[in-house]
């Protein structure tokens, strides 16, 4: 595999102003990333599915003015297999592509399947997976246009999808695999973040270096963090606690939990050359510098095997 690049996200929500934001983006620019993941409902860019424009135009002058690349991150709440809010849906992610071109970023991720709230059984599981490809294609046409690649990203297993309360075949990567295939679009592929595939393989038994393999020939973008492969399969104690007891979706720097990420880039080739992002929780930002350099030591160690 050879890895492109490694960036990494801004940290913190700024719905409102530039001084803090200007803050950010001189810190995360200091650290000498190949590009900044930008999420504009953080940056209060997405107003009820479309773009805002006064705020867009104070934050894209602050973002081109620091002279770095970037790559954006759609909203996480977005459901293309939605039935009942379908265009509202498809506008966000729309307006996620347009922010992306306004920006100059090349890859827009985005989340797949249904986890926002229980299913709507008035419309078949079938028919959203449909739905889906073909809001996909859709978005993939436009992104196209603007020589930007979507890249849908796989879940991890939270409670309610563990108790059947909630639908999302994403945490499964080869089935987003499955539906990325189906939609055969050149504009639209996978973000394997392997963080939430290490859970996941955890929880439901699947073997993470097979899954992780089986979405790589689409994988055109990483999230890379760690943690420790352990899921709250009771609810029990809070989110405010999950650190202490090490479970869930930590978002720890590389190299601080037990994924095996180096053994997953020695075994497993992505063919795409992907783009690789750094994803830290904001509280543990102040260690962006190791999470920076130990995600540049596995991108290294990876070329060098395709180089050997």
């Amino acid at each position: 595999m050879s890895i492109s690049s490694v960036g990494i996200h801004l940290p913190h929500v700024r719905l409102d102003g530039t001084r803090e934001l200007a803050e950010d983006l001189a810190f995360t620019g200091g650290l000498e990333p190949d590009f900044v993941e930008i999420w504009p409902q953080s940056l209060g860019i997405i107003l009820g599915g479309g773009l805002d424009p006064f705020r867009l135009g104070e934050v894209r002058e602050l973002l081109l003015e620091a002279d770095l690349a970037y790559t954006v991150h759609a909203p996480l709440e977005i459901n293309l297999m939605d039935g009942t809010t379908r265009e509202l849906q498809r506008d966000i992610l729309d307006a996620s592509l347009r922010f992306a071109q306004e920006i100059g970023a090349g890859t827009v991720v985005c989340h797949a399947g249904q986890r926002v709230g229980s299913r709507d059984f008035r419309h078949s599981v079938r028919e959203q997976l449909h739905a889906e490809r073909t809001a996909l294609r859709e978005a993939g046409d436009r992104a196209e246009e603007f020589g930007i690649v979507i890249a849908v990203e796989n879940y991890y297993p939270e409670l309610p999808i563990v108790r059947g309360e909630v639908y999302d075949y994403s945490v499964w990567p080869s089935e987003l695999a499955e539906q990325i295939s189906a939609v055969d679009h050149p504009a639209v592929g996978v973000c394997l973040d392997v963080g939430h595939a290490a859970l996941a393989a955890n929880v439901f038994g699947f073997d993470y270096f097979e899954a992780c393999a089986a979405a790589a020939p689409l994988v055109r973008h990483l999230h890379l963090h760690d943690n420790l492969r352990k899921s709250n399969l009771t609810g029990i104690p809070p989110v405010s606690e999950h650190t202490a007891q090490g479970l869930g979706d930590l978002h720890l720097p590389p190299g601080v939990g037990d994924i095996p990420l180096r053994e997953l880039f020695r075994r497993v080739d992505f063919p795409e050359n992907p783009s690789c992002c750094v994803e830290l929780s904001p509280d543990l930002y102040s260690r962006a510098p190791q999470a920076l350099r130990a995600a540049r030591e596995i991108s290294a160690s990876a070329n060098r095997k395709i180089t050997a």
